[in-house]
């Protein structure tokens, strides 16, 4: 049946088709999941209305201000068209599910290409990803980035000069996750040294042999002009780009401060900056670490035949293990790279593999030690597969951010409060929504809060002590005199409750609008 699919290249088709139902069922429901997917809805409403944003007034107390980059903009662009067709929140669901089922067949295409075995099967078990399906559920460009990946790994593995180029150029548009194609090549680099190493002596005495793998070096690719390559595709994607130069010190605070440094523990970052341990992970995707580790015990000690691209999604899975319990998010990258892994492992380990030892091998193992061999894996895939399926099919997603949230508020506000009017608003991730549904006032922070701790470091403890209700000494007056703002708006998270209360004590501000979410208020006496 399968080689009747590959035939027709139907294999693709029913891959497409198969992820399509998959994340569709996934996103059939009315969440968007992560305030951000508000920002790139309202992003590429703009850019489909022929407006190229470079500042954000309505931040007004970030470095964003006066000097923004839209580090999304390819993304951005690639939503637009999705705009005309529905509602734009309804639209960048639609997209979110459309390119996670390209990229899952461009991976596809890549274990084909890495002559990878049964590389349907480990397509399919993309599904059993939860902590990586969990982000692509979200409206992120992370399935984008993952198809640049695939196609960045070709070009490595076929020194492909021109498509290193063009993919680098390509992601610094994208997204300011770009920095990812440098470690990605240099990981390679390190893989193919390696490999060399371990290698190096297994050169062919026959002459033909010989002469054919010299030939080979002579037209081989230097690993230094890879490496120059992508840096140069990097370097022209900066320059050749509407935001030009000014963009750089947006990717010093995008990349160095939130990606790298990322201030948790000084500032309420988002969920997603914050590590967690090993055990977490590997519970998350358990029959991916049992089977990646029975390849690596088996392959250890033939390491020597081990494949380039077995040792490359090796090292690279592993490094991104590390940036995952550093940070959480990066748990996007890692699960599908494990998996590149495990395919690859499994393709050189069925190479070793020799039936026939294994079963005299089994043969001579006694009655008693077989039973128990065969009963620990038989608890062993009942302990695990159940987790698994549960996972695919009971997929928790975040209902924190329904379609519609603040929109009646948002609108009171437009209509009630004068144009380009401050909002102090409870907290910076409130803000994409807000932005979203009113572009008639102006607010305070958004994306992240790192962009107002680089504008005022003090403004920005302020900020956090008024909101979270730690300040309750002259809140109003703070509020008005320090940042500029006649209106109030508070959401009615628990967290707020101190903020609401401090609010409601001064005879300073009055409450104009209140519904289920979120409460206004109007500074009315301020000394």
């Amino acid at each position: 049946m399968l080689k009747k699919l590959i035939k027709y290249k139907l294999d693709y088709i029913s891959v497409f088709l198969i992820m399509l139902g998959y994340y569709g069922w996934l996103q059939w429901h009315n969440y968007i999941g992560d305030p951000d997917g508000f920002y790139h809805a309202k992003i590429a409403t703009f850019l489909a209305q022929g407006k190229l944003l470079d500042s954000l007034p309505w931040m007004q107390f970030t470095t964003l201000t006066e000097y923004f980059t839209d580090h999304h903009l390819l993304y951005h662009i690639l939503l637009v068209p999705f705009t005309y067709l529905t509602d734009p929140l309804i639209a960048v669901k639609i997209a979110a599910v459309l390119f996670t089922a390209l990229m899952i067949v461009v991976f596809y295409w890549l274990l084909k290409k890495l002559h990878v075995a049964y590389p349907y099967i480990f397509t399919l078990l993309f599904i059993t990803l939860s902590g990586t399906n969990f982000r692509l559920s979200l409206i992120k460009v992370t399935p984008l980035s993952l198809l640049i990946i695939w196609l960045l790994i070709y070009a490595l593995f076929t020194r492909k000069i021109w498509l290193l180029l063009i993919l680098a150029f390509i992601f610094v548009w994208l997204y300011a996750g770009w920095p990812l194609a440098v470690l990605i090549a240099i990981i390679y680099l390190i893989t193919d040294s390696v490999y060399n190493h371990f290698h190096k002596s297994k050169l062919k005495l026959f002459w033909n042999k010989v002469i054919h793998v010299f030939k080979e070096e002579k037209t081989k690719v230097k690993n230094w002009i890879i490496f120059l390559i992508i840096l140069a595709g990097i370097v022209l994607g900066l320059l050749i780009n509407p935001y030009n130069l000014h963009n750089l010190y947006f990717y010093y605070q995008q990349i160095i401060q939130i990606a790298l440094i990322n201030m948790v523990g000084q500032l309420p970052v988002g969920s997603e900056w914050y590590g967690t341990n090993i055990m977490k992970v590997i519970s998350a995707a358990p029959h991916l670490f049992v089977l990646s580790s029975i390849i690596i015990v088996f392959l250890v000690g033939n390491y020597n035949r081990i494949s380039k691209k077995t040792w490359f999604s090796f090292f690279l899975a592993f490094a991104f293990l590390l940036l995952t319990i550093k940070s959480r998010r990066y748990v996007e990258y890692f699960y599908p790279f494990l998996l590149l892994f495990t395919a690859c492992g499994f393709t050189d380990l069925k190479k070793l593999i020799n039936w026939k030892k294994i079963k005299r091998a089994w043969r001579k193992l006694g009655k008693a030690l077989r039973i128990y061999l065969f009963v620990s894996f038989l608890i062993l895939s009942i302990l695990i597969m159940p987790h698994v399926f549960k996972q695919i099919l009971t997929h928790q997603y975040p209902k924190n951010w329904p379609m519609g949230k603040f929109q009646a508020s948002s609108e009171w506000l437009k209509s009630g409060t004068p144009e380009g009017s401050i909002v102090f608003h409870s907290s910076w991730d409130e803000w994409p929504l807000l932005f979203y549904y009113n572009t008639h006032n102006h607010y305070i922070v958004g994306l992240d809060p790192t962009f107002m701790y680089n504008f005022d470091p003090e403004l920005s403890q302020l900020y956090y002590n008024i909101t979270t209700g730690e300040d309750n000494y002259n809140v109003i007056g703070k509020i008005n005199n320090t940042f500029k703002a006649d209106y109030i708006f508070i959401s009615k998270r628990d967290r707020h409750q101190k903020f609401i209360n401090n609010v409601e004590k001064s005879k300073a501000a009055q409450l104009l609008y209140e519904d289920e979410e979120a409460k206004i208020y109007m500074v009315i006496g301020v000394k």
